[in-house]
């Protein structure tokens, strides 16, 4: 079956803020977009559940193509602990509190996987941004509401510079 007629296909390209430092070839692959998980304050954990878009069937797109991902909004914010003098405390999320910290609204792919009770979740560790991106189908920007046409993929492990692999 040709993955490009799947409806939650992306198709994806090389950064072109890393095209200098990357291999000029193209990457030339589509990944399946399967679900969106939204995450406060900072990225999500690995292994969290994320919610699979409507009519996808996760088992079924786990045997027919390799790459499955999910899109991941995380909305950066600072937790700010103000301490009172009679041992009560009172918590707020800011932004921009500290120069050079992530603010606002990130999206990005990260790999898929199914933990032991068949939940789609995000893949088993922390991922960065590994030169790549995705253009996101209009059947995935219906489903996640302000979300860029074009995102990053989070497909490389930071210790290692291995990019994931389906297992």
């Amino acid at each position: 079956m040709n993955t490009d007629l799947h409806p939650y296909t992306a198709r994806l390209r090389i950064d072109p803020r890393c095209a200098p430092y990357l291999p000029a070839s193209d990457p030339g692959a589509s990944v399946v977009v399967a679900g969106y998980h939204a995450a406060f304050g900072t990225h999500p954990c690995p292994a969290a559940v994320v919610g699979v878009f409507p009519g996808l069937d996760v088992a079924a797109v786990r045997t027919e193509w390799l790459v499955v991902m999910v899109l991941v909004r995380v909305e950066h914010a600072t937790q700010v602990i103000t301490p009172h003098g009679d041992g009560t405390s009172r918590t707020r999320w800011e932004t921009n509190v500290f120069d050079g910290l992530p603010t606002g609204m990130r999206w990005y792919l990260a790999p898929a996987a199914i933990d032991g009770e068949g939940r789609l979740v995000i893949a088993g560790q922390q991922w960065s941004h590994g030169g790549r991106q995705a253009v996101l189908p209009r059947s995935v920007t219906m489903h996640a509401p302000g979300v860029p046409i074009v995102v990053d993929i989070h497909d490389q492990d930071p210790h290692t510079g291995k990019r994931w692999t389906p297992a």
